[in-house]
């Protein structure tokens, strides 16, 4: 089924049929407070059970910045991502939802959109995943009215600290998207909050000993903390490197999956 509405004469009996202007549509959509698709790609963004992050491809690339052009013509609306789970999935605090879409607000802010107007609503949902654990139309957007009650308070809110996933190598970190647009978040806190300090602590998995995870994961949060004083002119006595090596895992270390899950940098705002 396609977004198009299509408006069928019959000629036998003259009768004019308009089909819904607002179908159920699979695929990724994004739509308005009244239910009026503002956009729509026939491929969704693809989850995977088990699985933090979600899958685009060439086909629906562009909804970050159909997103962003919706907001920047009406600067009074906000998105919010719909981002499906399943009751049958590990247990995880916060839930596969928030984390999957915390991962699509990270995409949405390296594009462009504002953080403050970006909310997400985790749906739980029965759904049928194929034989690869994957399914195809894990988030969705809905557009409404900008609470300015919600910003007014995010704007005197403690920030939340957060976990960021460089591309590690053997020889140390390569900056991607996410690191990226970290940077920009803490920018904006110290500028905001003079009185406050980040620490950035390295995590690992446990191959090796644990003296040497230690010493790598102080190596990793060494390099980001370089990343962010050099690249975004920040005063480096206002943040702190440090390590917990393999010592607070956040998954198991019996599968690549989870040592992908713990090797990580943790932010910490003080």
């Amino acid at each position: 089924m396609t977004a198009d509405t299509i408006t069928t004469t019959l000629a036998a009996s003259n009768t004019l049929i308009t089909p819904d202007p607002n179908p159920v549509l699979d695929g990724l959509v994004g739509k308005d407070a009244e239910g009026t698709t503002v956009f729509y790609f026939e491929q969704g963004l693809q989850i995977k059970k088990n699985d933090s992050l979600v899958y685009s491809d060439a086909g629906n690339l562009d909804y970050k910045y159909k997103v962003l052009n919706y907001l920047l013509e009406h600067p009074d609306m906000e998105v919010t991502i719909l981002s499906k789970y399943s009751a049958d999935e590990e247990f995880r605090s916060p839930n596969f939802g928030v984390i999957r879409g915390d991962f699509i607000k990270e995409e949405l802010v390296a594009a462009g959109v504002p953080r403050e107007v970006i909310v997400i609503k985790s749906d739980i949902q029965d759904i049928s995943y194929d034989a690869q654990n994957s399914y195809g139309n894990g988030i969705s957007f809905k557009f409404g009215p900008l609470d300015t009650d919600r910003v007014a308070a995010l704007a005197t809110a403690i920030p939340k600290n957060k976990v960021v996933y460089p591309t590690f190598t053997n020889s140390g970190i390569l900056v991607n998207n996410e690191l990226k647009s970290t940077l920009e978040e803490i920018k904006q806190v110290l500028e905001e909050r003079p009185e406050m300090t980040v620490k950035i602590v390295g995590h690992t998995d446990n191959i090796g000993n644990y003296q040497d995870n230690y010493n790598l994961g102080l190596k990793y949060a060494r390099q980001v903390r370089w990343f962010f004083i050099a690249r975004g002119n920040l005063d480096k006595n206002r943040l702190m490197a440090l390590s917990k090596g393999e010592s607070e895992p956040i998954d198991s270390n019996n599968s690549q999956r989870g040592r992908d899950q713990n090797r990580r940098i943790e932010i910490i705002f003080n």
